[in-house]
């Protein structure tokens, strides 16, 4: 454009001045060099010689006269003056001028600066912060006050230590009255419906076990604070450090663990087992001399101390100096008066594995705890180690190759419950039917829920803290019936278990470590200990039938009678709608020393 706007001035230069036709030939430019008519340089200026036009007259006139006259005169005359005077001058002189100056500056310089330093910068600062600063502190800071402020009070103040003292006193006192006879206390399940004897066995004295100091000292501190045993102090828990299976062997074939004081190998018979539809066995009488007619389930489990202890028996707590007193022993449960009033039953949690065919091995060590290994035909073993009041400690599935599944693991220290920061309970809380079409669906929606405390419970803080244990859904079992006083379960009441028997299978399938918590519960009427051990009985007969006619594998299911202590509908009359067996799906809160 520059070159042409120079041809152009001199252009008009040279019409201005009507010079003679020749200098039309040649033209000056602004650099003072001379060119012919079809551009040929005909002079460049130095620093000592100016190009003169009229000099160059005749080449410019030769090169003119060699081009056709139709290309020169009508191109130079008419097409280039009103094309280049008119149209590129307004076009260059104002529209690229601003377009330079002014658009490229702001854009370089302003955008890109604002959207890097501004936006990011919020983003990360701002929204992250006020998720984990502003939730949880309300949750920690608000809620646990109460419960540390108000609950040691007592314990502290003397006035307010011997109201609830009195109070406890008074609960132990009515709970004893209720218990007794003539000024004796008297087991109160003496009612209840058990099998009947055989005659042969009950003439046939067997010695009484011991139970050495060591033994009952241990069985004392589980039974008065279990929650403070120190779990690497069980006995039991030494067997953890040997492999407990070899592949493809029978528990016979195990190494017999060094620290264990007894060791008992049975295979089990439909014959010495209970099933589901049957009542439970009477328990052995006293004879003289210090024997019996026969060994309690306890006593054949190994768990000496707990099956010796007898109606009336006082436990000492080796810390509070308080009073425990059995009330009940049926030869496979202890019911225990607890200082505050309230029952408490124990029992052999591995019972439901005792399945016909099983080759079973229990190991007895010096503190009461006990390791058991169940072998099955099929190659699979199941070892349970538990303390000397026959609770579950640690629970393990090994397959025929030696491949472990654990189950249950409460060999760790617990971490405290502080009642007042765990969730509310709603009351839309999950509850499960069988007969929905989504249970599956409803239970896994359910684990998530529990999952959302934010932490994890032992299994006996899952059991006994009511609390915890609302924040589990359940599946209620409102179709099985008993007979009053009973704990076996009729065979024509087996069909109504099959739902729950499908949902419990499809819930397996997806995880085999799920675990369930079989609940029984009774209604308000009769004697609380009586209730207690009925309901735990009950519990135990539907997970017996879940495995008999469902194949459940009973060491995916853990059994705990609550009595009356958890009414549906709150009333001390005969309600049908609080004798229930409910099963509780607790995976999601079950913490083992892996996790």
């Amino acid at each position: 454009m520059k070159k042409l706007l120079s041809s152009t001035t001199a252009l008009s230069i040279a019409l201005f001045n009507v010079q003679p036709w020749p200098l039309m030939a040649q033209t000056l430019l602004e650099d003072g060099s001379v060119v012919a008519i079809d551009g040929t340089v005909l002079c460049v200026p130095t620093a000592e010689t100016v190009c003169d036009p009229a000099n160059f007259v005749d080449a410019a006139a030769a090169i003119e006269a060699a081009l056709p006259p139709a290309e020169v005169v009508p191109e130079v005359a008419v097409e280039p003056v009103p094309e280049v005077a008119v149209e590129p001058v307004p076009e260059v002189a104002v529209e690229p001028v601003p377009e330079v100056a002014v658009e490229p500056v702001p854009e370089v310089a302003v955008e890109p600066v604002p959207e890097v330093a501004v936006e990011p910068v919020p983003e990360v600062a701002v929204e992250p912060v006020p998720e984990v600063a502003v939730e949880p502190v309300p949750e920690v800071a608000v809620e646990p006050v109460p419960e540390v402020a108000v609950e040691p009070v007592p314990e502290v103040t003397p006035e307010v230590a011997a109201e609830v003292a009195a109070q406890d006193a008074a609960a132990v006192d009515a709970a004893i009255q209720e218990l007794s006879v003539a000024g004796e206390v008297v087991d109160p399940t003496l009612g209840l419906a058990v099998a009947a004897p055989i005659p042969a066995e009950e003439i046939v004295p067997v010695d009484v076990p011991v139970v050495d100091v060591a033994t009952s000292a241990s069985l004392v501190e589980v039974l008065a604070q279990p929650g403070t045993v120190d779990p690497a102090a069980i006995g039991a828990a030494a067997t953890l450090l040997a492999a407990p299976v070899v592949e493809g062997t029978m528990p016979d074939a195990v190494p017999v663990s060094e620290a264990a004081v007894t060791s008992l190998t049975e295979t089990i018979t439909a014959q010495t087992e209970r099933a589901s539809t049957m009542e439970f066995a009477a328990a052995p009488v006293a004879l003289a001399d210090g024997k019996k007619s026969g060994l309690s389930n306890l006593e054949k489990v190994g768990l000496f101390a707990l099956g010796a202890l007898v109606v009336g028996e006082i436990i000492k707590e080796g810390n509070r100096k308080e009073q425990q007193r059995v009330v009940s022993n049926t030869g496979d449960r202890i019911v225990v008066l607890k200082p505050d009033g309230t029952y408490q039953v124990y029992k052999d949690d591995d019972a439901v594995l005792r399945q016909p065919g099983a080759k079973v091995r229990t190991e007895t060590f010096k503190d009461g705890s006990t390791r058991t290994i169940v072998g099955r035909e099929d190659g699979t073993q199941i070892v349970t180690i538990r303390d000397a009041s026959g609770r579950v400690l640690r629970r393990a599935h090994y397959d025929k190759l030696g491949r472990e599944l654990v189950l249950i693991d409460d060999l760790y220290e617990e971490k405290p419950v502080v009642v007042s920061t765990l969730p509310k309970p709603r009351k839309d809380r999950v509850v499960i039917s069988t007969k929905d079409e989504d249970a599956a669906l409803r239970a896994k929606l359910a684990a998530k829920e529990a999952a959302r405390v934010g932490r994890k419970f032992s299994l006996r803080q899952i059991r006994e803290i009511a609390e915890v244990r609302a924040l589990a859904a359940t599946v209620d079992v409102d179709t099985i019936t008993f007979d009053s006083g009973s704990s076996a379960i009729k065979a024509s009441e087996a069909d109504d278990l099959m739902e729950l028997g499908s949902l419990m299978q499809d819930l397996l399938d997806a995880n085999p470590g799920e675990m369930f918590l079989i609940e029984g519960h009774t209604d308000a009427t009769g004697k609380a200990a009586l209730n207690l051990a009925l309901s735990d009985r009950r519990a135990e007969s539907v997970a017996l039938a879940l495995t008999e006619y469902f194949d459940i594998p009973p060491e995916n299911m853990v059994i705990q009678g609550y009595g009356e202590t958890e009414l549906r509908i709150d009333t001390q009359a005969n309600e049908s709608r609080n004798r229930r067996v409910a099963v509780r799906l607790i995976t999601p809160l079950m913490r083992t020393a892996a996790n």
